[in-house]
């Protein structure tokens, strides 16, 4: 069963107890290449619990997915963590995500 603590990924936070519209501005413009992101997706057997889609981001050079994540918790709210990735993660969001192109 998938976890749902996105503290297990390590990384950093980049941005706490912002909008999605934020998060998403954000991705947007540090990111060549995002995906929309349901909520509940499983990524690296962590459970992303989200009130609505969001964008999630790849930065390729960097080996990084920036990763829309909302805690329970009080104080916290909707946050976006930049994760380590491997080629195989890149990949798994492309092949389960749909990219979005504006």
């Amino acid at each position: 069963m998938a976890s749902r603590c996105v503290n297990n990924l390590g990384g950093k936070v980049l941005l706490m107890d912002v909008t999605p519209e934020q998060v998403n501005g954000y991705v947007r413009k540090h990111c060549k290449e995002y995906y929309e992101m349901p909520p509940d997706f499983v990524f690296k057997d962590i459970r992303m619990l989200l009130k609505s889609p969001m964008l999630v981001g790849l930065q390729i050079r960097k080996q990084k997915v920036l990763l829309p994540f909302t805690k329970p918790c009080p104080g916290y709210g909707t946050m976006l963590y930049e994760v380590a990735a491997k080629e195989e993660d890149l990949d798994f969001i492309r092949n389960n995500l749909v990219k979005v192109s504006e």
